[in-house]
């Protein structure tokens, strides 16, 4: 599913020549107090690093134990090779962390490692304030959130089921190698012939009482058996997909000869905790996967449909694909065919309202960059008939989000809450250009 927990090892560096040492191993369990409080897994050995050797033997254990990020407190001013020790140790993202305490010089010893950490080519935050600052504590959380987001994201991997993108879109292309490098994430093929095959074998029996478990709850039904066989065949193929190939997410390249088909697999797929995009789009499935696990909710494949003008908004949606539970309510959800194809069974509402993230992923070699930007979701005018719609009003004028996405792909993911923070650091983690609104 979508919920994580992120591990941090936290290491407390201090110089016996300095105020405060004596005070050091108190400072050390507030933090670790502190940290768990905010829901992170904090990895400590007890110890304090006072010298290089210790610093090897601390970042040692640490390390054994698979924290996502190190987290260097400084107690006091201490040496700059007692951290760089730690992190020669351990290839993931760091936290420096000075403290208020004045006399001690835990600042200055923070402003030290960082220049040198910087020579050094290796990613790092810096956060400043004391122990019982709840502002300092909520940003390393964040941190640790998008840090363990982005290992997840380095060991997904990534179903497409058809070609590589849908006829037409050449922007949703992408770079199978590039993607493997910049993110981690890894791209398995599967023929539209074996997603055939597979609902072919499911028989009308199995199918039905997979349609009793769906529909179950929704009020509004508006579907033929034959559009109920193809929609819950599709759905069952695409998870035993999922499960044979130990898939994380999903693509389908549903977009002309399919259109319909796969909507209801796809919206119950996400709802299950495996991410699943339209149109064979690997990027904006990522983008949903990212979301997801930043909210720890089902992210929707929308797209910039219009302009709201009178509410300062943009339309954002697309046909019926979505996760129900980003719905106000079962009882809101509608199941309808395809407003097109009139194939399949699509899930139809307006996402419930409340605070939202969109996130795009545009590019390939050397051209990586991300749209970001938070709003509100609001219960407005269905103009869009037949999907899963989003009306968001923007913390800027929606003039100005629109000037943003000059250059960015049509399909937008859409988050529950706001992540945008969030977005921003993973983009600095891996390289890729934030365009934040």
């Amino acid at each position: 599913m979508y919920q994580i927990q992120p591990k941090i090892g936290l290491v407390t560096l201090v110089s016996p020549y300095e105020v405060g040492a004596d005070k050091s191993e108190n400072l050390q369990s507030q933090a670790i107090e502190a940290l768990s409080s905010s829901g992170l897994k904090v990895l400590s050995t007890g110890r304090l690093v006072d010298s290089d050797e210790e610093a090897l033997r601390v970042g040692g254990e640490l390390l054994g134990q698979g924290p996502d990020a190190i987290c260097l407190l400084y107690a006091t001013y201490a040496d700059d090779t007692f951290a760089t020790t730690v992190v020669e140790l351990a290839d993931v993202p760091i936290i420096v962390w000075g403290t208020h305490q004045f006399d001690s010089g835990s600042i200055p010893g923070a402003q030290q490692v960082s220049a040198v950490l910087s020579e050094m080519g290796r990613y790092y935050k810096m956060v400043f304030g004391d122990i019982d600052d709840v502002r300092v504590i909520r940003e390393i959380a964040m941190t640790a959130r998008v840090v363990a987001a982005r290992k997840r994201l380095r060991e997904a991997r990534v179903g497409v089921i058809g070609y590589q993108r849908i006829r037409g879109q050449t922007q949703a292309a992408f770079d199978e190698i590039e993607l493997r490098e910049r993110l981690g994430s890894r791209v398995v093929g599967v023929s539209m012939h074996l997603f055939r095959t597979l609902m072919a074998e499911i028989d009308d029996a199995e199918a039905r009482e997979a349609w009793r478990d769906v529909s179950r709850g929704v009020k509004s039904i508006s579907v033929d058996d034959m559009q109920i066989m193809d929609a819950v065949k599709a759905y069952l193929a695409m998870k035993k997909i999922v499960k044979d190939n130990k898939l994380d997410a999903i693509a389908v390249e549903d977009w002309y000869e399919i259109i319909g088909v796969p909507n209801l697999g796809l919206s119950l797929l996400n709802e299950e905790g495996v991410p699943a995009g339209c149109e064979a789009d690997v990027h904006v499935t990522l983008i949903l996967y990212l979301l997801a696990l930043l909210t720890g909710k089902p992210a929707l494949h929308g797209e910039l449909l219009g302009i709201l003008e009178e509410d300062d908004a943009l339309l954002v949606g697309h046909y019926g694909a979505g996760a129900p539970g980003l719905a106000a309510s079962r009882e809101q959800v509608r199941f309808e065919t395809d407003r097109v194809s009139k194939k399949g069974v699509s899930v139809v509402y307006q996402v419930r309202p409340g605070p939202v993230t969109i996130g795009s992923l545009t590019g390939r070699r050397g051209s990586y960059r991300m749209l970001i930007a938070s709003g509100e979701s609001f219960p407005a005018e269905e103009v869009y008939h037949g999907g899963v719609v989003a009306n968001v009003r923007f913390k800027v004028n929606h003039r100005e989000v629109l000037r943003k996405a000059k250059g960015m792909s049509h399909h937008w993911g859409l988050g529950l809450g706001d992540v945008s923070a969030e977005l921003i650091d993973f983009c600095e983690m891996t390289g890729i250009e934030s365009v934040a609104v």
